[in-house]
């Protein structure tokens, strides 16, 4: 059988440099030396200790994204070179390299699978390119577009290796002597060390870098391993999986009802396979709260679960892949250590949800879904589209949640109401809301966590669970739509819309229109190209009594057989909801 890389022309010598983190890219290089014209002088990541130049071309290998992320981190000068390719060994889709404007003009330009073994990315330049900045920005759009940042903190590592998540401004010290040096003008607010030690202070943050020596379990990337791709339904049963965790096995995994846990299961694959939302069975908790993992990661993965039981099943991997996502991701982990160093973090940012309501009788309802959210800053924005509410009886239903309260005449445009609370909101994250919905109290944060791994313009929740008032044919139902979730969509509802001011405002705002605004707002941001998408539908349930809506459609339609997954008599939420008593509607169950 031919090499995976038979075929690949690269002018040498090449500098093969290979993740040897776990041996699964080492693995993958068998036969490398025979590949016609590459030339290739293998170095393993952990044997850098400082500059490699004069290469030809250079060929980076890690197994998969995640590993390719964090080893770019500690990537040193390449020097220039005209080719640069990436060999993810064990992921199982091509990526496309977008080139910068400031590299040289492109010659060629590849994206292809490598054979029967992984994928690869290959760009050459018709001049020397910096072969370092060329890979870091191969590890960067490998996530996908999205929030790159690490909320402000500067991290840097002595004697050991980078943390997971790519990390450009990273630096790795043999030891704690370099952290302090005059010299260095981006000094780093906390130096991840094996052992303690003293740091001369730095005049440009007028301290001394804090030193951690126990910053707990290593993150998950979450832009890599993330619930995207979920599957509700299954077609093989609970597997038990050997060895490393990587895209592939999580992409195979996906067909399985659940994998279990084995002795042998590390904390780092434990994680990725709970971030990823992988149902997981097998689980020791005694073992998992010694390892250092979060109490409500335990708690999560410990639950005893019916598997059999589809919803149960996607209530159980919600709950997984939150407590990992809150406790465990980069995200997570920085902000401790941001915590600990007593520096600025930002990690969910802020968010103001925009409530337009013409129906003063649901004012209160509406209130107390705001009010319950939790694990995120929300500000409300209250517009009172033709009546004037009762601004203490917001604030005491508020509590000390920021909100503003706006006014508006009856006869003016629902997009014009919008917009104005758009532009009064003090955060740059908005949120669309609807009065009469039920949202879980983890609806915000759920939203926010699917904007962070995801990387999408918009994010929101489909209309999966429907509940439908009672008419003269038929009792309260809540149906369940086989709408598919965790994954990119046109459409996403618009009770849940959230998304950046910015790109709010380069689309005009909300259109002026009476009617349709969502479907309005999703048709402008796919004409500009931007990305939705669709998380989980357990936290939010669309109302639908029959009248009264700005989306006109005959209740029936929601019953369609080709679209229901299942109906119960009454009001039935998942137990994601969490509804209050006082939510619940009359008559139902």
């Amino acid at each position: 059988m031919s090499h995976p890389l038979h075929d690949l022309r690269m002018p040498g010598p090449t500098l093969v440099l290979v993740d040897d983190s776990d041996g699964l890219a080492l693995d993958a290089l068998h036969g490398i030396e025979d590949v016609p014209g590459l030339e290739p002088t293998i170095v393993p990541l952990s044997s850098l200790d400082g500059p490699r130049k004069g290469w030809g071309s250079v060929l980076v290998v890690a197994a998969d994204r995640a590993r390719l992320r964090r080893m770019a981190s500690a990537v040193p000068l390449l020097g220039q070179c005209k080719a640069v390719a990436c060999w993810l060994t064990d992921a199982p889709t091509p990526w496309v390299l977008v080139p910068r404007p400031e590299w040289p003009p492109l010659a060629h330009l590849v994206a292809r699978p490598a054979g029967e073994r992984g994928v690869l990315t290959v760009v050459r330049f018709g001049s020397g390119a910096r072969a370092q900045l060329v890979v870091m920005e191969m590890a960067r759009q490998a996530a996908g577009p999205g929030d790159t940042t690490h909320g402000g903190v500067v991290v840097a590592y002595a004697g050991r290796p980078a943390a997971p998540g790519l990390d450009a401004r990273s630096v790795l010290l043999t030891d704690l002597s370099g952290a302090g040096e005059e010299s260095r003008d981006v000094p780093p607010d906390v130096v991840v060390a094996r052992r303690d030690g003293a740091v001369d202070e730095h005049h440009v943050i007028d301290r001394a870098p804090t030193v951690v020596t126990d910053p707990g379990p290593e993150p998950v990337d979450e832009r890599i391993f993330n619930p995207v791709g979920f599957r509700k339904d299954w077609d093989e049963p609970v597997i038990s999986l050997a060895g490393p965790v990587t895209e592939d096995v999580v992409a195979a995994a996906r067909a399985h009802q659940g994998v279990r846990l084995t002795a042998d299961t590390s904390t780092a694959d434990l994680l990725a396979l709970a971030a990823s939302g992988v149902p997981l069975v097998g689980v020791d908790a005694a073992r998992l709260a010694e390892t250092g993992f979060a109490p409500g990661l335990v708690d999560a993965l410990a639950a005893q679960v019916d598997l059999d039981d589809a919803l149960r099943r996607e209530e159980h991997s919600l709950a997984v892949r939150r407590a990992a996502f809150d406790h465990h991701s980069t995200l997570a982990w920085r902000s401790a250590l941001a915590s600990r160093a007593g520096v600025r973090h930002v990690a969910l940012p802020p968010v103001s949800a925009l409530l337009a309501t013409k129906r003063p009788e649901m004012l209160d309802f509406a209130l107390r879904q705001v009010a319950r959210q939790r694990g995120a800053e929300v500000e409300l924005v209250l517009a009172a589209h033709g009546f004037e509410p009762d601004r203490d009886a917001v604030r005491r239903a508020l509590g000390d949640r920021p909100h503003q309260v706006l006014t508006f005449d009856g006869g003016d445009f629902f997009g014009d109401v919008l917009t104005a609370a758009a532009r009064a909101a003090s955060s740059e994250v908005l949120l669309k809301v609807d009065d009469d919905d039920w949202y879980s109290p983890d609806a915000v944060h759920d939203l926010l966590m699917a904007r962070r791994f995801s990387g999408a313009d918009v994010v929101g929740m489909p209309s999966e669970f429907v509940y439908l008032h009672a008419n003269e044919h038929r009792e309260d139902l809540t149906v369940r739509r086989n709408h598919p979730s965790e994954l990119f969509a046109r459409f996403v509802a618009g009770g849940t819309l959230l998304l950046d001011r910015g790109l709010l405002s380069s689309l005009g705002y909300f259109r002026r229109v009476r009617k349709f605004v969502d479907a309005q707002l999703l048709s402008g941001v796919e004409a500009a190209g931007g990305r939705i998408y669709r998380t989980h539908g357990l936290g939010y349930i669309l109302r639908r009594t029959g009248a009264g809506h700005t989306w006109q459609r005959d209740d029936e339609e929601f019953r369609r057989p080709d679209i229901v997954a299942s109906e119960w008599a009454g009001f039935q939420p998942s137990l994601a909801l969490e509804v209050d008593p006082l939510d619940r509607p009359e008559g139902g169950a």
